[in-house]
């Protein structure tokens, strides 16, 4: 096998053992946004006007440009 396709294999392997990762690590992050959401309260109307900024922030931002 030459070098280059032992590097792609390993490429491969390395992008199947990324995206196991990435699921993890978000079902992690995911549930304890939820439990912390749950410890505070929160409603999805405290949620909705930060939202809201944002889109208002990254529109204004290719205006600014």
């Amino acid at each position: 096998m030459s070098r280059i396709n032992e590097i792609r294999a390993q490429q491969e392997k390395l992008e199947e053992e990324l995206k196991k990762a990435i699921t993890e690590e978000r079902e992690t992050v995911l549930k304890d946004i939820k439990e912390k959401i749950k410890l505070f309260k929160f409603k999805t109307s405290d949620f909705k006007g930060v939202l809201a900024t944002r889109k208002k922030k990254a529109a204004a931002k290719p205006a600014a440009k």
